[in-house]
């Protein structure tokens, strides 16, 4: 590293509040924590809304109010410095003073996907000359949408990525592994790497799909924390578990990204790896580490210091109860760049409230993502059908790495058929297979309205299948497909 980069990242590593956390199990709670009480000290309209002038133990009330006195300061801020929610807010006669509790966030319009994708530059709020990053990134939607971070905000998303990491046992001395099939320039691979090269953490960045360089890589660097496309890691565990011992590498955890994490799967690599396999959602549009899991496994707790997240009814626009899926909305709560009000993620999850049967006591939770609304895909009469519905029926049959479903049309029925490739003996699998897509309530249904024939299974030899990843695995062949039940008889 040149000296001019190791001053730089000196000067910005003396930013990074994370580390100074103590401890680890409950760090990213600590590291939120501290964010309260910096803005309690130095913001005199969020002591005037706590009602006092002096903070003690922080509780759930503390920090929700926090988040409300987060949320109107970034509606003032972007309805001054943002030409699109200028426009959104002009004939509404709403002020950032009208929010004053979590069911008035229902107030405020929710901002679309298609909107930042269309006109990515009515958003910025900053001059280009106060840009440091920009990304460029299509997501899980396959729409591309470009975002622009300051330079208070990438060292933000360092922070909370260091918090993370620390509070999933990752020290100074382990290394994280960073595994996602295609690396490109300043994509979030190379941002969690710059991340830890910032915050003091070790890490190393191998995108290679040969399973024989993964390992040899976390042999040389002592990989201890892995972080990769969950259906990326899963293969690599199936494909090499039988070459390798993989609980002599002594790993402490493995962080499942950009997909949802099936029981099965994590089942399997649990076994195989002998450490704990946990799921962590980002979004480039949040600034990438929005929530990580603990080992309790029930949900994902959320940076509810830099983001607040509602779930809301798609169809009226209502706040959905407790544990109650509908879509995730967030607000990011510290951007400067690009900040977001209300943004619509388009993913299927639901809310949990503290406390969590770890260490975390005041912190929320969203739950595991159970799809994206517009990734499923209609079958038959219009029945809904995407690739988490398929993994624990799938991903529990012994041997089974990854499957793919082509869809076709034959006269007035759909015709499904399953990739499946499959490792070992494949006596009697199709059959296996088969029945467990059967029992899937929305496999039945059509089918026993004669509106989709009964699924086909093609097995195929593991490794011999290009890796895809989640969001490509149902192929779509049929054309203009309406989702129409079959002509009646005359």
């Amino acid at each position: 590293m040149a000296l001019l980069d190791k001053v730089k990242t000196f000067i910005a590593r003396r930013r990074l509040t994370s580390l100074n956390i103590k401890g680890d199990g409950n760090a990213l709670e600590q590291w939120i924590h501290g964010k309260v009480r910096q803005e309690f000290e130095r913001s005199r309209e969020f002591r005037q809304a706590l009602g006092r002038e002096q903070l003690g133990e922080i509780t759930r009330h503390e920090l929700r109010e926090y988040q409300l006195h987060r949320f109107r300061r970034q509606m003032a801020y972007v309805m001054e410095n943002s030409y699109y929610y200028q426009k959104k807010f002009k004939d509404l006669n709403l002020r950032p003073e009208d929010i004053r509790t979590y069911d008035d966030l229902e107030k405020v319009p929710l901002t679309d996907p298609a909107d930042l994708a269309a006109e990515p530059l009515t958003f910025l709020c900053v001059s280009q000359s106060k840009v440091m990053r920009a990304f460029t990134t299509s997501g899980t939607s396959g729409t591309r949408k470009r975002l622009f971070y300051t330079q208070d905000d990438v060292l933000n998303i360092v922070d909370a990525i260091s918090a993370a990491l620390r509070s999933v046992g990752m020290s100074g001395a382990d290394t994280l592994q960073i595994m996602f099939p295609a690396v490109s320039a300043w994509d979030p691979g190379l941002m969690l790497d710059s991340a830890c090269k910032v915050a003091g953490l070790r890490s190393t960045v191998c995108s290679s799909v040969d399973v024989d360089e993964q390992i040899r890589t976390m042999m040389e660097k002592d990989t201890k924390v892995m972080i990769g496309l969950t259906s990326f890691l899963y293969r690599i565990t199936v494909l090499a578990r039988d070459r390798y011992d993989l609980r002599s590498l002594g790993m402490k955890a493995i962080i499942c990204s950009a997909e949802p994490l099936p029981e099965a799967m994590r089942r399997e690599m649990r076994s195989a790896w002998g450490c704990k396999i946990l799921s962590q959602y980002g979004m480039t549009e949040m600034g990438l580490a929005t929530a990580i899991e603990c080992e309790a496994a029930d949900g994902l707790h959320m940076d509810e210091a830099d983001y607040l997240a509602e779930v809301i009814d798609p169809e009226t626009g209502k706040h959905m109860p407790d544990r109650t899926p509908g879509e995730l909305i967030f607000t990011s709560l510290a951007m400067q760049g690009t900040p977001l009000l209300r943004y619509r993620t388009r993913d299927l999850s639901s809310l949990i409230e503290p406390p969590c049967q770890c260490d975390f006591v005041t912190i929320g939770k969203m739950g595991k993502v159970q799809g994206r609304m517009d990734a499923q895909t209609k079958i038959g009469y219009g029945q809904k059908i995407y690739p988490v519905l398929f993994d624990e029926a799938l991903l529990s049959i012994p041997g089974v790495l990854g499957y793919r479903l082509v869809l076709e049309r034959e006269g007035y029925r759909d015709k499904l058929t399953f990739q499946v490739e499959l490792k070992g003996d494949p006596a009697g699998k199709a059959e296996m297979i088969r029945e467990a897509i059967m029992q899937l309530d929305e496999i039945k249904e059509p089918l026993e309205n004669d509106l989709i024939s009964e699924p086909e299974i093609e097995i195929v030899k593991a490794g011999s299948v290009a890796f895809a990843p989640k969001s490509k695995v149902i192929e779509d062949r049929r054309k203009n497909y309406e989702g129409t039940e079959r002509p009646k008889a005359p």
